[in-house]
């Protein structure tokens, strides 16, 4: 074995990571699949953890969520990211709505699935059939 000390240096690579280890991990694209999870799409959605940014209030806060990974293709997220921008735009002009979080955004998502398994059952179902 070398007499040099192989973790010579590890100090000075660990001071220059960055501080906010979870923005650099939730900017990179999964290796592994090469897909985007919901759960990293709204890691970071440019607010603070008092439940919404300093526009307005959120529907609910931060530290009232759990983060999970849900598995999509590619087109589907697309899809799903498009309706939420228009989502924004309807809640901003026609209700006065702005600053729409994505774990709004998300949360409601889930709750309307949730609300109608038989349209859930119907789409799998054509899923499957192709």
């Amino acid at each position: 074995m070398p007499d040099e000390n192989r973790f010579a240096g590890i100090g000075d690579a660990v001071e220059e990571e960055p501080e906010n280890d979870d923005a650099a991990i939730a900017e990179e694209p999964s290796a592994e699949t090469g897909e985007e999870t919901v759960a990293d799409a709204g890691a970071n959605d440019g607010e603070d953890d008092t439940g919404g940014n300093a526009a307005g209030p959120a529907a609910f806060a931060f530290d009232d969520t759990v983060q999970k990974s849900v598995y999509v293709r590619p087109e589907t997220f697309e899809e799903l990211e498009d309706a939420e921008a228009l989502v924004n735009a309807q809640l901003r002009t026609e209700h006065d709505l702005k600053d729409l979080t994505r774990r709004e955004f998300f949360d409601a998502v889930f709750r309307e699935a949730a609300e109608d398994t038989d349209r859930l059952v119907e789409r799998i179902r054509k899923m499957r059939e192709k």
